[in-house]
C-alpha cells in the first residue's frame, strides 16, 4: 500500500503546472456569482426547496395534536410511527382543509411552538412545550425536525465516530443540559427558522504555579454556546471557547507557559455559520473546520461555499490554523485553498460525498506547502462505509545553497473501511501513511486526541455496543518504515462504562502502545464522572504517558485534573478546575473558577 501511495506522485506532477491562483479565481467568480439569500422562511406557500432532505415514506415525520395539558402536548401516534424518546419536533397550525399530511413543513404555515419526547406508548406520546410563540389548540400539525428524523435513521458514519476518539470532555461546557457533547458538530439544515437560545456566558479567574519560580494569574472569559435560527434566520452561533484577558502577572520576567488545559481547550470549534434550504450559499466564520473536507487543520478564519449544480458545491476556505493537535501544526501558519464537492444518493442507500481541492500553507507569510487534497466517503445504509483522506504535495527546491529539492509526492493519507452489520457490533480495517514528519503538541498524546497519527500501516479496529450502557474497543496493526528493521505491533484498548456498580458513575478507560517513524511510547487514561444531582456534577480525569521522540524532551509525564460543576439557581452557574501536571522538563499546577450566566435551557 505504502509502495503504491509513493507511485501515486508521479501521476501528481502535472497537478500544479499552473498556479494555484487561478483555480482560487475561479473559485471566488462562480461562489460570489448570486448574494446570499435572506434566511426568513418565505410568507405563503412555498414549494419544497430542491435540497431538501429525503425522507424515508416508511416512517411518518408529521403528525396531529389530539389533547393539551399542563405544559404538555399529546401526539395521536406512538411507537407504531416510531417516535423515540428525546426526539424533537416543531408545531404549526392546521392548514384550512384540515389535512395532515407529510410536506406540511413547506406549505409556509405560522410556527407555534417547539416540542420535545419525553414519554411515548403504542399509539401515543407525551411531548414537553419547549418554547411557544402561539396558541396551542388541538388539531395543529407537529413535524420532526431534520436532526431528529436523521437521528431515528442512525446515518452517523464509523469514520466520522472513529476520527477523534477524544477521551476528555470540555471542561467548560453545559453538562447538564447536555451530558455528552459531541466531538464534531453536525451542521443540519433546519427548515423551521424557529429560533433556539442555549449556552453559558462566564468570567473566569485562575492561576498558574509552575516549579522554577513561575507564576501567574490570569483572568478569562468563557463562551459555549448553542444558539440556532438567530433572529429568526438561517445563522447560527455554535461551539466552545476560553481565553485570557486583561492582567497577567509572572515572577519570572518574560516568562510564559501554556499548560495541558489550555491546549485542550485550543482543540475545541466555535463559530457563525449560515446554511439555508432556500439559498445555494453556505459559509462559517470563527474558529471551525471545512464541512467538506474535516481532515484539513481547523482554522481561525471562514469559508465560502455555493451550489452551482443540485449535487455540486464551490468554493473557498482561508484562515490561520490555532490547533494543536493538527499534524502539520504552527502557530504562524496560514493556510489558503480552494474546492469543489460532489454529493450524491442519501443515508438510506447509497451515498457519495467527495471533495477535491488545492491550498498553499505559508509561515510568517513565505510560503511553506503547495498541496492537491482528496476526500472521499463512500457508504451503504449504516452497514458498510469507505473514507479516504489524501494530500500530495507540490515540487519544492530548497532555498538553502545545496538544500535538494522534493518531488511532487503522496504527503499524508488515511484509509477506513467500516462495516456495522447489527447495531451493537462493528469491525474495520485502516491504512495509515505520512511522509513528513508531524509537528503536533506532543502534550496531547495522554489525551486520545492523537491517536489516529500513534498507528502507521494497517491496523484493524472492533467495537461492541453492549447493553448497560458498555462499550469495548480495540485496535491492532503492525508499523514499519524503510529505516525499520522489523516492524512493531501497536495496540490500544478502551473500555466506557455508563454506570459503574449501579452507583450513577460514568467511567472511561484507554490504553495506548505504539512505535511510529516520529517517536515510540505508550500511555493509560481515565475519566469519572458523575451527577449527584440535577445542579451539581463532578468529573476527574488523568493519565500517564511515555513518549521517546526528537519532537520533545518532556519524554515522561503525569496528569490529573477536577471539575466541579454548580448551577445556582434557574440562570447562574459556579465552576471550579484544579490541575495536577508533572513531567521530566515540565511541572506544574493550575486552577480557575468560573462564575457565570446559563442562557436558554432547561433550567432548574
Amino acid at each position: 500500500m505504502s509502495d503504491w501511495i509513493r507511485k501515486l506522485g508521479l501521476f501528481l506532477d502535472g497537478l500544479f503546472a499552473r498556479p494555484a491562483a487561478v483555480v482560487f479565481l475561479a473559485a471566488a467568480l462562480c461562489a460570489c456569482y448570486s448574494p446570499i439569500i435572506l434566511a426568513q422562511a418565505p410568507a405563503g406557500p412555498t414549494a419544497p426547496p430542491a435540497n431538501r432532505p429525503e425522507q424515508d415514506s416508511k416512517k411518518p415525520t408529521v403528525f396531529k395534536v389530539k389533547s393539551l395539558g399542563d405544559k404538555t402536548v399529546y401526539l395521536e401516534a406512538g411507537r407504531n410511527a416510531d417516535l423515540q424518546e428525546g426526539m424533537k419536533l416543531s408545531v404549526v397550525e392546521a392548514p384550512p382543509d384540515g389535512v395532515i399530511a407529510e410536506g406540511i413543513q413547506y406549505r409556509g404555515y405560522e410556527h407555534v411552538a417547539e416540542l420535545v419526547v419525553s414519554s411515548v406508548s403504542d399509539s401515543s406520546a407525551v411531548c414537553d412545550v419547549v418554547r411557544a410563540d402561539g396558541e396551542l389548540k388541538v388539531g395543529q400539525a407537529a413535524f420532526l425536525t431534520p436532526d431528529s428524523v436523521q437521528n431515528r435513521r442512525q446515518t452517523e458514519l464509523a469514520a466520522d465516530q472513529d476520527k477523534y476518539p477524544i477521551l476528555m470532555t470540555f471542561t467548560y461546557g453545559d453538562p447538564l443540559d447536555e451530558e455528552v457533547r459531541e466531538t464534531q458538530e453536525a451542521q443540519q439544515t433546519r427548515l423551521t427558522p424557529m429560533q433556539r437560545m442555549r449556552g453559558r456566558l462566564g468570567f473566569d479567574y485562575g492561576g498558574t504555579n509552575e516549579s522554577g519560580g513561575f507564576h501567574s494569574r490570569q483572568m478569562g472569559l468563557v463562551i459555549d454556546a448553542d444558539m440556532r435560527n438567530i433572529g429568526g434566520t438561517f445563522w447560527n452561533f455554535i461551539g466552545s471557547w476560553r481565553g485570557n484577558f486583561g492582567t497577567s502577572s509572572t515572577t519570572l520576567p518574560g516568562a510564559g507557559s501554556q499548560t495541558l488545559t489550555d491546549l485542550v481547550n485550543r482543540t475545541y470549534r466555535i463559530g457563525f455559520t449560515y446554511q439555508s434550504p432556500y439559498s445555494p450559499v453556505t459559509l462559517g466564520v470563527g474558529r471551525l473546520f471545512l464541512p467538506w473536507a474535516p481532515g484539513l487543520s481547523t482554522i481561525d478564519g471562514g469559508y465560502f461555499g455555493r451550489k452551482f449544480a443540485r449535487e455540486a458545491t464551490f468554493g473557498f476556505f482561508a484562515g490561520s490554523t490555532p490547533d494543536p493537535s493538527s499534524w502539520s501544526y504552527n502557530p504562524n501558519q496560514h493556510i489558503a485553498g480552494a474546492f469543489v464537492n460532489l454529493e450524491h444518493g442519501s443515508f438510506d442507500h447509497f451515498r457519495v460525498f467527495s471533495t477535491m481541492g488545492v491550498a498553499i500553507t505559508s509561515i510568517q507569510w513565505k510560503v511553506a506547502r503547495q498541496f492537491a487534497f482528496f476526500e472521499n466517503t463512500w457508504s451503504w445504509k449504516q452497514h458498510v462505509s469507505f473514507y479516504n483522506s489524501l494530500q500530495a504535495d507540490a515540487a519544492r527546491t530548497s532555498p538553502l545553497v545545496n538544500g535538494g529539492r522534493n518531488p511532487t509526492q503522496v504527503s499524508q493519507s488515511f484509509s477506513s473501511l467500516h462495516f456495522q452489520p447489527i447495531k451493537l457490533f462493528g469491525f474495520g480495517v485502516n491504512h495509515n501513511y505520512f511522509r513528513s514528519l508531524p509537528t503536533f503538541d506532543p502534550r496531547l498524546v495522554g489525551t486520545g486526541l492523537l491517536d489516529q497519527y500513534l498507528f502507521q500501516g494497517f491496523s484493524g479496529d472492533v467495537r461492541f455496543s453492549l447493553p448497560k450502557h458498555i462499550g469495548l474497543f480495540a485496535s491492532l496493526g503492525k508499523s514499519k518504515t524503510t529505516t525499520d528493521k522489523k516492524s512493531s505491533l501497536n495496540q490500544a484498548y478502551g473500555l466506557s462504562l455508563g454506570s459503574l456498580w449501579k452507583t450513577g458513575l460514568l467511567l472511561d478507560l484507554h490504553y495506548s502502545k505504539f512505535n511510529s517513524s516520529f517517536g515510540s511510547g505508550k500511555y493509560e487514561s481515565f475519566s469519572l464522572s458523575k451527577s449527584l444531582n440535577d445542579s451539581f456534577r463532578v468529573q476527574l480525569y488523568g493519565g500517564h504517558q511515555v513518549f521517546n521522540t526528537a519532537l520533545s524532551t518532556n519524554t515522561n509525564s503525569n496528569f490529573v485534573n477536577g471539575v466541579v460543576d454548580w448551577n445556582v439557581g434557574p440562570r447562574y452557574f459556579l465552576e471550579g478546575n484544579y490541575g495536577w501536571y508533572h513531567g521530566t522538563s515540565l511541572s506544574y499546577t493550575q486552577w480557575s473558577s468560573i462564575f457565570g450566566y446559563r442562557i436558554g435551557g432547561f433550567r432548574k
